[in-house]
């Protein structure tokens, strides 16, 4: 019998709950998607027709993005190779995607919802604004990186390899 690395079934587990994570926050916004807000800043950003584009565009990347990391978690938990592959790439896509994201999001001319954003929040605002967005790509790129980390490692690639044939 093969021995599983903690390493593998953590980041199955996390691959579920993360997947799953995910596809509860795509529902939620969602449903709340033609609700006004509080915040000023959200419903001008909510109404940017560049932001607007780029909603549609990510969505279904995302909701595939989230059903592939779940059926990758369980794949680990059963030491399926495809589910390591998987899990490798979908780590890759997800460092590739969250770059992406932040260029596209900072090269959509949003300099009017800027602009608002430094009325209603002023500028201390704005810093603690652009610090939260750091903290938040830092944390969005942790799990990927890592998990490409392990599931590249020689111990956790034996795990997936097929037991050999017993002599006789």
């Amino acid at each position: 019998m093969r021995e599983r690395p903690f390493s593998v079934t953590l980041i199955g587990i996390l691959n579920i709950g993360f997947g799953l994570l995910g596809l509860g926050g795509v529902l939620l916004s969602k449903m709340f998607e033609g609700l006004d807000s509080v915040s000023t800043l959200v419903v001008t950003l909510s109404h940017h027709p560049g932001y607007l584009l780029w909603n549609k565009i990510t969505l279904p990347l995302n909701i595939a993005s989230c059903l592939l990391l779940v059926a990758a978690g369980a794949g680990l938990l059963l030491l399926k190779n495809w589910a390591r592959l998987a899990s490798i790439g979908w780590g890759i896509y997800k460092v590739l995607f969250t770059f992406l994201n932040t260029v596209v999001l900072c090269c959509l001319g949003l300099r009017e919802v800027a602009a608002q954003a430094m009325e209603v929040a002023g500028a201390v605002g704005i810093a603690i604004l652009g610090v939260f967005g750091l903290v938040a790509t830092v944390l969005a790129l942790a799990y990927p990186v890592l998990l490409i980390y392990f599931l590249t490692r020689p111990k956790a690639a034996r795990a997936f390899q097929p037991e050999p044939a017993a002599t006789l």
